[in-house]
């Protein structure tokens, strides 16, 4: 037993001084939808059983005894846990900024039973900057560490890993090749490699991974004051879906790269506040408890049931209509009271 710590404490200490070895310096519309026919583009059915998915999205992992009843109540079998993010940190030993791992979550609690993890990893743009013609490099210290991290939290065996990137056209090649280098690295594991869709990268990318999440959330400007809601609005997802065009690009991209696609949709919920000019400030997770200054203003903001089944039946009709799944974000048991029991049902199924 002492042997083995001795080895995973000495691979993680590896991977964070990589990390710093290798970090580069860096100074109204109608509800008419036209459904898009993917059956003439052959999308091929996923062969592999629906499933039911929830994110984790907290810097400690301790699940309460109402998520682990969530969890079996509605037979999730996928849970995503994030992991760490990449980002840039200043180092104060030379005043410049580094790419680490920062926030990394810590492991209070097992993965439950019958449910396989996803370790998820969310990679900052700048850090994708750093790492251009080096992406390799970090594609090695990031498994590195997802492992040494499994294996020191005795999380069990996993078959996917799953990276969050919000790349735009100016990191894209550079997220293309990290995605690449990592399934090489992850093939003879026989682990696959998962990434994440927005509405803004349908029609930009080659889709550089085994299966895709399509991110139906966070869909407009939350800093916008006149923004009604930024977490889900029927009408921000419309303008993107009703542009056939950009719909039979993505279509064709899943054909070609990634035929199995999840979709995860918005169980959250937080307030946005503004100051007496209408100048966004801050958000706030707990609006409820949240004391506003003099002269501020709160927009309560939630991914509504109704506006989740309405979407959802958009999404579906278009770009998704051959999904391995659903995902939902996140496992938080505040956020999911808000929600009937049938209400999470219908929205899995």
């Amino acid at each position: 037993m002492l042997h083995k710590l001795l080895i995973i404490f000495l691979l993680m200490k590896h991977s964070i001084l990589l990390f710093l070895v290798f970090s580069l310096i860096v100074s109204g519309c109608g509800n008419h939808v036209q459904r898009c026919n993917s059956e003439e583009l052959s999308i091929p059915e996923s062969t592999e059983v629906k499933s039911r998915g929830i994110y984790h999205w907290k810097t400690t992992f301790d699940l309460s005894a109402e998520d682990t009843a969530f969890i079996k109540r509605h037979d999730i079998t996928r849970l995503y846990v994030r992991m760490f993010d990449v980002g840039m940190e200043i180092n104060e030993a030379n005043d410049s900024l580094e790419v680490v791992p920062l926030g990394t979550t810590r492991f209070k609690s097992k993965i439950p039973e019958d449910c396989a993890l996803i370790p998820t990893v969310f990679i900052t743009q700048d850090a994708l900057k750093a790492y251009c013609y080096a992406e390799w490099k970090l594609a090695e210290l990031i498994v590195t560490r997802i492992k040494a991290m499994c294996s020191w939290n005795e999380l069990g065996t996993f078959n996917e890993i799953q990276y969050d990137c919000d790349w735009t056209e100016s990191s894209r090649k550079s997220f293309e090749k990290l995605c690449e280098s990592t399934k090489k690295i992850l093939k003879s594991d026989g682990i696959s490699l998962s990434g994440t869709i927005r509405l803004h990268q349908l029609e930009e990318a080659t889709y550089p991974f085994d299966r895709g999440v399509l991110m139906i959330y966070n869909t407009g400007s939350f800093k916008n004051p006149n923004t009604e809601n930024s977490i889900l609005d029927f009408d921000d997802v419309y303008k993107y879906l009703s542009v056939e065009k950009r719909v039979q690009k993505f279509l064709q991209a899943r054909k070609e790269n990634c035929p199995i696609i999840d979709v995860a949709y918005p169980t959250y919920g937080w307030g946005v506040v503004f100051d007496e000019n209408r100048k966004f400030n801050r958000l706030v997770t707990n609006p409820e408890e949240h004391r506003l200054e003099e002269g501020e203003t709160i927009r309560l903001e939630m991914g509504t049931y109704s506006e989740i089944m309405k979407v959802k039946a958009l999404v579906d009709s278009t770009i998704a209509p051959t999904s391995r799944g659903c995902i939902l974000y996140h496992l938080d048991d505040e956020n999911l009271n808000r929600y009937k029991s049938h209400e999470i049902e219908n929205i899995y199924n």
